[in-house]
């Protein structure tokens, strides 16, 4: 597949001059190593090291597929040589914390070797806590040895539609794709080097039928970044995928008092980047936490909750089930997609934009269970009193004169400049049986799919 995207990470790496240190953080599969051997192609030396592997076991790998590399025995010969002999090349070590599962030692060796030879280093990691231990951890031998850290993200939905584009995909089969693989490359990847492609069957072939690779590949990545706590944190995930939101319903569901689980939520934020909380727009405090990867989340969901039926070879009564679920699941994750293209500008708006975000709150005077509003979507300006309200549908043909009506009234629980702002609202959806431009004198926009992919193109 050809490379996509990745154009800021380009532009820092091609002001670099002179010798340099780049860490380069991110979850398996998301292209850290195409990345740097995209850009720098034969000018450098990528030295990948294996956790399974002996020190020198790793070192005869690397000479074999390198007629420069001498077969010393020990990490320190070997980056001593390089750092001296190769100064005009750059040393990528790929997968560098497995290297305290190789020779622990050899960190503080790296510290003495760079602050000598101060060479051109690229390195990369997947493993996300790890990783900031080795690198931004004040007290670790590495720390302050990296001109710049990037934190490589997946690919964007609107990368993603290109990318589904360029391999004959309809539009809406990206959304399908984005909704469960999100922006990790690998998996397009695959897509690409198919003969023919049908999303359901891929996606029963990946997490369901024998052999199931992805199956195992989501859950060994995942018992690998979490280590030895990994069922309490496999426990806390399962809950919020599902829709467990607040703390007390995710210590319910774990078993354990709220004060237990604070601990791992902030684990799950703060360090493995798997969680975040989010609280309503305006006027709220009490947030909720969601996994913000797609992959992850719908593994949690739709896999690894049924996994005694996996265990059991039930391999049918799961495909039914999931068949059954795909269509919400992707409904679940329309409205996420657009508020991304929100945030980035892709979908022009009549103003310009200083928050966007989810709402909700209570209804006054409302009983208990009747009492709550959400609205999918509100941006707003400060400065200008202008406000939109969204409503995101994964359906076809929809009322958007019904979906006003509930949206205008669910508009007006929201206390945020009432006598001076000005109101619009907008509506997503598959398709629409009608489309309107205003409801009760208030400007209405309808996008169905076709209007969203012509504003991201």
């Amino acid at each position: 597949m050809k490379f996509y995207d990745r154009e800021r990470e380009i532009e820092l790496l091609k002001n670099l001059r002179g010798n340099f240190g780049i860490a380069v953080v991110g979850r398996r599969r998301v292209g850290k190593t195409r990345l740097i051997e995209e850009f720098y192609k034969k000018n450098r030396l990528t030295l990948f090291i294996s956790a399974e592997k002996s020190e020198k076991e790793i070192i005869n790998e690397w000479a074999n597929e390198y007629n420069e590399i001498p077969r010393v025995n020990t990490f320190v010969d070997l980056f001593e040589y390089l750092f001296t002999h190769m100064k005009d090349r750059v040393i990528f070590i790929d997968e560098i914390q497995n290297v305290t599962k190789v020779n622990k030692s050899f960190i503080f060796d790296l510290q003495r070797l760079i602050d000598k030879h101060k060479p051109k280093l690229v390195v990369s990691g997947s493993l996300i806590r790890t990783m900031k231990n080795l690198i931004e951890n004040y007290g670790s031998p590495l720390f302050g040895r990296f001109d710049f850290i990037i934190k490589l993200r997946e690919l964007e939905f609107r990368t993603i539609a290109r990318i589904c584009n360029d391999m004959k995909l309809d539009f809406e089969t990206a959304i399908k794709l984005y909704s469960i693989f999100g922006g990790v490359p690998k998996y397009y990847e695959l897509i690409e080097k198919m003969r023919s492609f049908d999303l359901e069957r891929f996606v029963l072939d990946m997490f369901v039928y024998y052999p199931r690779a992805l199956y195992e590949e989501v859950r060994v990545m995942l018992k690998e970044e979490f280590g030895k706590e990994y069922r309490t944190f496999f426990s806390i995930l399962s809950a919020i995928s599902r829709g467990n939101t607040k703390l007390s319903e995710i210590a319910n569901f774990v078993g354990r008092e709220p004060t237990k689980i604070t601990k791992y939520l902030s684990l799950l934020i703060n360090d493995f980047e798997l969680v975040k909380r989010e609280v309503p727009l305006l006027n709220g405090k009490r947030g909720v936490y969601k996994i913000n990867s797609n992959l992850a989340d719908f593994w949690f969901a739709n896999i690894w909750k049924y996994e005694e039926l996996i265990e059991r070879c039930e391999e049918v009564e799961l495909a039914g089930l999931l068949k059954r679920n795909l269509n919400s699941w992707v409904g679940k994750k329309f409205e996420s997609i657009i508020m991304e293209l929100i945030k980035k500008g892709d979908i022009k708006l009549p103003f310009s934009i200083e928050k966007v975000g989810k709402q909700w709150g209570k209804i006054p005077n409302k009983s208990r269970g009747e009492n709550q509003y959400e609205i999918d979507i509100v941006a707003l300006n400060e400065h200008a009193k202008e406000i939109l309200f969204c409503e995101c549908k994964w359906q076809s043909k929809v009322n958007a004169k019904k979906i006003a009506e509930e949206l205008v009234e669910k508009s007006r629980y929201v206390q945020w400049h009432n006598d001076k702002r000005r109101e619009s609202f907008a509506i997503f959806a598959r398709s629409f049986s009608k489309e309107i431009e205003e409801f009760e004198g208030k400007r209405v926009y309808c996008f169905d799919l076709k209007d969203i992919e012509r504003v991201i193109k």
